[in-house]
């Protein structure tokens, strides 16, 4: 998703969590100023959807949600809305106002495009690295066949990995899976 639309004062996150429970828009707040999202594009919301019912098909420990539930992060006082996110362990989770949030997930994946990319792989990726349950970062370009793979190891060391072959498949430390590129990018056509 690219922000399309800024308000020019702060807000509180009760005021936050009113907009959103009205809105058909998705909005990102970021300690008080908060970002109306766009919605994704074809290319966009297929490989969200290829990726999605992917892992849905593994059925293993972890829980499964789509970007109508918001990441907290609570150190910077932001909440962001993943493409897809993965809750591992015991699940720390809450909806007051309306709005449900997840406050520990494991893995999260980002589609991006040109004009996301840079937030996605930058601000959001050092955000979510703040979160002491986040262990793996995956995005997937819309645009080009390219997926990106970012693995926390011992020592907050970084595992960067990147797939854009057809015939290869994408790591999954996390889950210990791999996922075809094939299947990510199946029906997925690239705008000129």
């Amino acid at each position: 998703m690219s922000a399309v639309e800024q308000f020019d004062r702060k807000f509180t996150e009760q005021e936050y969590f009113n907009l959103l429970v009205r809105s058909e828009v998705k909005y990102e707040f970021h300690d008080g100023t908060i970002v109306a999202m766009a919605g994704g594009k074809r290319a966009h919301n297929l490989a969200k959807r290829n990726f999605f019912f992917a892992l849905a098909e593994l059925k293993g420990p972890c829980k499964l949600y789509d970007s109508d539930t918001a990441v907290f992060i609570e150190q910077l006082n932001r909440y962001y809305f993943p493409d897809i996110s993965l809750l591992c362990g015991e699940e720390e989770f809450t909806d007051e106002g309306g709005i449900e949030r997840v406050l520990n997930p494991s893995l999260l994946i980002e589609v991006v495009s040109k004009s996301t990319v840079g937030k996605d792989q930058g601000e959001k990726l050092e955000a979510y690295k703040t979160l002491t349950s986040f262990k793996e970062y995956i995005t997937v370009n819309s645009q080009s066949l390219l997926v990106t793979t970012y693995y926390k190891e011992d020592k907050g060391l970084w595992r960067i990995g990147s797939y854009y072959k057809l015939d290869q498949s994408v790591e999954i430390i996390t889950l210990g899976v791999t996922i075809p590129m094939s299947v990510i990018y199946d029906g997925v056509e690239f705008e000129e």
